[in-house]
Parts: structure tokens; sequence; C-alpha cells
């Protein structure tokens, strides 16, 4: 059984704790408009700042010397757009409660979760789920550039390689626009706004079943 964390603030998490509401996605554009500075992270731009010493340009077989460059070049890599849940492998972690300002940590076994998402998820035709640990980069290095767009999901710039983080990512049919819903699309991003999907279901324990420990740290 493998089992990830997720942390927040009780007066949110109670309601998933206690069966009232299900587990929320965010959309990836949301994590760029986090107030908490420790948490924020453009995701939907992975950036790549190699040193321009270790960088080669050549115009017409002359190459341009290092220090003729302005600055060092910036590459930015768009990752698939999707939802995601994102949790950690560290459990009741203090630096953890400090960075994300929470007070409550939830224990999941998390293959159980997913088995049930899966479930949901297979009820929209074209949409599919991804899970996995991020991997950290080092921004001067080109680790990572030459990923899939669904793969560049999981990149993390290595100062949030604390986080240790566990990602479950809800990918949409890209030849689709949103939900229909009551014979109207809900789209699947909003330009400039966040989006949240939650999934549950009139079963209360569809979540709860998988919760194993709460830890608080008031």
């Amino acid at each position: 059984m493998k089992v990830k964390y997720l942390y927040g603030k009780y007066a949110h998490l109670s309601y998933l704790i206690n069966g009232k509401s299900g587990i929320r996605f965010s959309d990836l554009s949301h994590y760029s408009r986090l107030e908490n500075e420790k948490m924020r992270d453009d995701e939907m731009n992975k950036l790549f700042i190699p040193r321009r010493e270790d960088i080669f340009i050549e115009i017409n077989g002359m190459r341009i010397p290092p220090n003729d460059l302005a600055s060092d070049p910036t590459i930015s890599v768009t990752p698939r757009h999707c939802f995601c849940l994102c949790m950690s492998s560290k459990c009741n972690d203090i630096e953890l409660y400090q960075s994300f300002k929470a007070d409550t940590c939830i224990a999941f076994d998390v293959d159980e979760l997913e088995r049930r998402l899966s479930i949901a998820s297979e009820k929209f035709e074209g949409t599919f789920i991804i899970s996995g640990d991020i991997t950290y980069y080092d921004q001067k290095t080109l680790n990572g550039l030459g990923q899939t767009a669904e793969k560049l999901v999981f990149y993390k710039p290595d100062f949030f390689s604390h986080e240790s983080e566990y990602r479950i990512a809800w990918f949409y049919p890209l030849n689709k626009s949103g939900f229909l819903s009551k014979g109207k699309t809900i789209p699947f991003r909003l330009k400039n706004e966040s989006s949240h999907l939650t999934f549950f279901h009139l079963n209360k324990t569809i979540i709860t079943d998988c919760i194993i420990e709460i830890y608080r740290n008031d």
C-alpha cells in the first residue's frame, strides 16, 4: 500500500474528512496565483536557464563568445494543461506545516484513491489520470527539456524539493473545449482565472474510505 499525505487547513479539509465534500483538483495555472509565496509556481512555464558558458551558438560557422551574450539564455517550455492534486511523501512534517501554512495532514491510501478516481474519470470520454513523484531539476541544466508535455507536468525547479511532492494529474481530451452540462459548455480552462475539479459521489465514503490517519499541528 502506497501512502501519501495531503496538507492544508482544517477549516477547509474538515469537509473532506467528514465526507461532506469531495477531493479537489486545481488546474495547472492555479498555482501561479497562490497567495502563499512559498508555494507559488508558474506551472505553465517550465524555465530552463543554462549558463551562457555552457551554450555554443554559431552563425555561418562563426562561434559567438559567451561574454558577448547579454545574459544567460532562458528557455520556456509549456506542459500540457490539466487538473492536479498535490500531495507529499513526507508524513506530519513540521517544515511542510510551516511552508504550506497548514495545520492538518491527511494520510491517504493513494493506490485505492487513484483506483476510485480512475473509475470516475472513465465516465468522461478521452480523460485519463497519471500519477507519480515530482522530478526536481536544476534550472541551470537542460535536464527534462526533452520530456513530453504530459511528463513536464511532473517537473519542478529543485528549490521546491523540500516538498517531496507526489502528484495526481487529471488530463482532459484536447479535442474538446469543456464539460457539457445542461446544454452548456463549462470550459476546461478560464483565462486569467483558476478552475477546480471536485470528485465526489452520493456514497459519502468514496473518499473517506481512503483516509488512513489524520494528523494535527495546532
